[in-house]
Order: C-alpha cells, then structure tokens, then sequence
C-alpha cells in the first residue's frame, strides 16, 4: 500500500504534526502495517522545522530516499547503523541532541532489536539506550518518536510483532495507534482522542 498524493482542496491543509508530539514524554508510534508508518513518519519529517536525527534501523524510510520517492529536506540527519558503527553513531546523536533542539526518531524498536540481538539481557540494553536518548533530549526540550510494530494481547499488554518482546512500560511513555480508513491514517491516542492525518497531505507517491 502507498498513499497517493491528491488534489488539496477539499482537506485541511493546517495539518502539522509537530503539534501533536509531547516534548515531555517518549512519542511510541504503534503499527501493524509497515505502510502506514512510513506514511507517518513521511509526514512528521516533512512537517518539522527543527533538526530532524533519522535512526533508520529498518531502512524503509531511507529505501523512499534513495529511490527518489521522497526528498531528503535540509534539516535531516539519517543514520543508518551497523552493530559495529552503532557506538559511534549514538555518540554522535548524543552530542546533536545536546546542545540543539530537535526531534530524534528511532525506526524502529524491532531493528534496534535485530541490531543488538546478540547481546546479554538485550532488553534491558534496549531500554537503557532509549532512556539516555530520551535524557539527552530533556536538555534541550527535544522530541523524542519512538517506532515499534507492536500489537496488543489482553493478558501482556503491548508487544513487539512478530518476537513478542515486550514494550517499555512507564509513565514517560505516550502511545499513538496507528490505523487507516478510506480517508487516510487515523492517530489514535488510547484515550478516546484521535486525529486523522488526510491522504492528500502524506508526501508519498
């Protein structure tokens, strides 16, 4: 599935998602269609004015970069780690998100996942890698958008689709939902507030 680009009269153009990110709390996008994702994360890059630091750990969006799908915009920084490059990379990070405001987005969860799979108590690793990003980010009221293909299971919560770890969990953490109806991709917060982001307005052709 990819969105189309639609003539922009009839739909609210005033759309920014900047707006809706919470600058206090960790951004966790929730998907199930890899699609709908891309078209978010599309739109957020496309919206913010701010530097933007891509971790692009699945490499979809950097696939839309280099295909000439997308434009990369002036203010990206994209990141495309290796186990053996990811020390430095993150140090790198570290030091943009400290002295600038920005918005770093880690896509995804389950790359960072794939990438460290061979480490120790893995988990907690990939906790504590996103707490001292989401500290770091604090310094200079940075955003911090964290993507996860994740689904719901009554008796655990949310999990990682498909290898069932288990998403971090504290009262640092915002959830946005992500579906799609026939008018676009629906933001759901989990509290019976939603946000629709209309289908002309996803920059992905």
């Amino acid at each position: 599935m990819l969105f189309k680009n639609h003539d922009n009269s009839s739909d609210d153009n005033t759309l920014n998602l900047e707006s809706i990110l919470s600058q206090f709390k960790i951004n966790s996008i929730l998907y199930s269609d890899p699609f709908l994702k891309a078209g978010f994360i599309a739109k957020l890059v496309h919206d913010v004015k701010i530097d933007v630091l891509y971790l692009d750990l699945d490499l979809l969006y950097s696939g839309y970069i280099v295909s000439g799908m997308l434009t990369a915009p002036f203010n990206l920084s994209l990141f495309q780690p290796t186990l053996k490059l990811w020390n430095q990379m993150l140090t790198n990070i570290l030091a943009k998100l400290s002295i600038k405001k920005s918005i770093i987005i880690v896509d995804s969860l389950n790359g960072l996942y794939n990438l460290l799979n061979e480490k120790k108590e893995i988990g907690k690793l990939v906790n504590s890698y996103i707490m001292l990003i989401t500290s770091m980010a604090r310094k200079t009221d940075s955003y911090v958008v964290v993507a996860s293909m994740a689904r719901f299971k009554k008796e655990e919560g949310w999990i990682l689709a498909p290898t069932g770890k288990r998403l971090i969990e504290t009262n640092m953490v915002r959830k946005i939902l992500l579906k799609q109806d026939e008018s676009g991709i629906i933001l759901d917060f989990l509290n019976k507030d939603k946000t629709i982001i209309p289908s002309n307005l996803i920059p992905l052709i």
